[in-house]
């Protein structure tokens, strides 16, 4: 019987993978029992931003980046209570446009929003993610990030994210563009298979853990 089946799961994710690893308890009270903690607006401002960056890349003025950002932020946390809801907001048009002016010297994607699904050995369902743009020239995957505090390396759970593409297959390599609202930096990642290898382990943990 596959284990995954039996809790209505028919793929997973890296972000999935990850909350496993670092918190069962809240995997098991959101994704097995239904009890969903709400979205904050920090997520909604990387929604935002990311959609802003790519209207900007793929041709659109910087006013136009920044009024599509400001369009899809409102639709997402209205309903929100957080209390960084307005703090997000300010900080849309900045990231935009850092995010333009480092993704921009690029020239356009060759591809955006690609979804990527990956077979693992011995997992019965797929691990299903989407790319944020893909550079044919530079044979490079990209993943796009907003935050206040710029990091001076890849996340653990970014690089696995990132990793999770290559282990899709491509032969391209990936990387992580990081986007405040006055700095921005990109990091490529260096040792992928060290993190496929992780993301295996936690995938095969979680099959046992959902076969109990």
């Amino acid at each position: 019987m596959n284990p995954f089946e039996a809790h209505g799961i028919d793929h997973i994710s890296v972000s999935q993978l990850n909350l496993w690893a670092a918190a069962p308890g809240i995997y098991v009270m959101e994704r097995l029992l239904g009890y969903r903690a709400p979205v904050g607006a920090a997520a909604h401002r990387g929604t935002a931003v990311e959609a802003g960056v790519i209207a900007g890349l793929m041709g659109a003025s910087l006013k136009e980046a920044i009024d599509t950002a400001n369009a899809v932020f409102p639709e997402r946390p209205a309903l929100s209570s957080d209390p960084r809801r307005d703090k997000e907001r300010d900080a849309l048009a900045g990231m935009v446009k850092r995010g333009i002016e480092l993704l921009g010297p690029w020239g356009k994607p060759d591809r955006t929003q690609v979804r990527k699904e990956w077979r693992m050995e011995g997992i019965a369902v797929p691990v299903l993610g989407f790319t944020d743009a893909e550079y044919d020239a530079h044979g490079l995957i990209l993943d796009l990030k907003t935050t206040h505090a710029l990091p001076n390396a890849i996340r653990t759970s970014h690089a696995r994210q990132v990793a999770s593409y290559v282990g899709a297959g491509s032969n391209m390599s990936g990387g992580v563009a990081y986007i405040t609202s006055k700095k921005s930096a990109f990091y490529r990642l260096e040792n992928a298979s060290a993190h496929i290898a992780a993301l295996t382990r936690m995938a095969h943990s979680l099959q046992n853990f959902l076969a109990i």
